[in-house]
């Protein structure tokens, strides 16, 4: 597949604003995270897509000191409303303007984050998604590893866009409007999301419906996506915490549930409400960011998609562009 060619248009420079360290690696790259194509990362670059209306951008981001230097690509017509888009995301999505000073301060007084904190200490919660790209990741999660990448992999391939910058291949999301044209019989049988084939269309038409900015102002983010046909409070709960950046919210799967009760009860498993109790009492207010440095470091000796070597752009560019079926 020939990937579409994005042109340097912009230059932004991002301060780190929000109080406590900042770790640019962790910030940008998880080792939890599965393999998307969406973005790569070596120890000094990140490069990540995002929709802007209807335009790709691809974005190059290094940190020099406590600033955040990126560097731009797109496929159309750049204009002034889409670098301040652009630059209300990336501070947004990399928590650039967020108060870490208060959790590293409480963490610090925990035995069980001492390790933690000596490893990830500065890390910042990253959600580059925008509320419907965290709705779909919510959707196809709470499954193994293989599965949720193996759904992922089949929308992006399929409906999603190919783009090529500063040497990097990587895939975009899908819009709500571009995914709403497949049928749900396409979703099942090419795509293989089983019963979420059903799902997903109404997940499009909901927000399409719904603006960032409605869900900005929504009551509770919670409630409202409980709106979508097949949305139950845990995938609710999954795509509040990362959306709204709350540092209390969490959503507990039988993943992290194993990884706190060990690192926290000392038991290969608990049950959710002791877990969640827990990590409240030991981390008020801030559980959300708790649960998010156990669960990275966790992985951190094994991440599922670690760092990539410069050496090995070429052979990254070619997996994207020439896809095994």
């Amino acid at each position: 597949m020939r990937p579409t060619r994005l042109d340097h248009t912009d230059t932004l420079e991002l301060p780190v604003t929000g109080d406590g360290p900042f770790n640019a690696l962790h910030t940008f790259w998880k080792p939890s995270h599965y393999l998307t194509g969406l973005e790569a990362h070596t120890e000094t670059r990140s490069w990540r897509t995002f929709r802007v209306d209807d335009l790709v951008a691809g974005v190059r981001l290094r940190a020099k000191g406590r600033t955040v230097i990126a560097d731009v690509y797109t496929d159309g017509d750049y204009k002034p409303a889409h670098r301040e888009h652009l630059t209300r995301r990336l501070t947004t999505s990399y928590g650039l303007d967020e108060n870490l000073a208060e959790f590293t301060e409480l963490a610090a007084g925990v035995p069980q984050m001492r390790d933690v904190l000596r490893d990830l200490s500065g890390m910042r919660q990253s959600c580059p998604e925008d509320y419907f790209e965290i709705a779909v990741i919510a959707l196809l999660q709470n499954v193994t590893i293989h599965r949720t990448t193996q759904m992922s992999r089949n929308l992006l391939v399929h409906h999603g866009r190919l783009v090529h910058f500063d040497g990097i291949t990587l895939r975009a999301w899908f819009t709500p409007t571009e995914i709403a044209r497949v049928a749900p019989e396409t979703l099942k049988e090419q795509d293989r999301l089983g019963f979420r084939a059903k799902s997903l269309p109404h997940y499009a038409a909901f927000f399409r419906e719904h603006t960032t900015e409605d869900l900005q102002a929504a009551d509770d983010l919670g409630e409202a996506v409980q709106q979508i046909k097949g949305v139950g409070p845990y995938t609710a709960a999954v795509i509040a915490s990362h959306a709204s950046r709350d540092p209390a919210a969490f959503g507990i799967d039988v993943w992290n549930r194993k990884i706190l009760a060990r690192r926290l009860l000392d038991a290969d498993d608990a049950a959710p409400e002791a877990v969640t109790r827990r990590l409240n009492q030991l981390f008020p207010g801030r559980a959300g960011t708790a649960c998010l440095y156990f669960v990275e470091h966790e992985y951190l000796n094994a991440p599922v998609a670690p760092l990539l070597d410069p050496d090995g752009i070429d052979a990254w560019n070619e997996a994207l562009e020439n896809p095994t079926p």
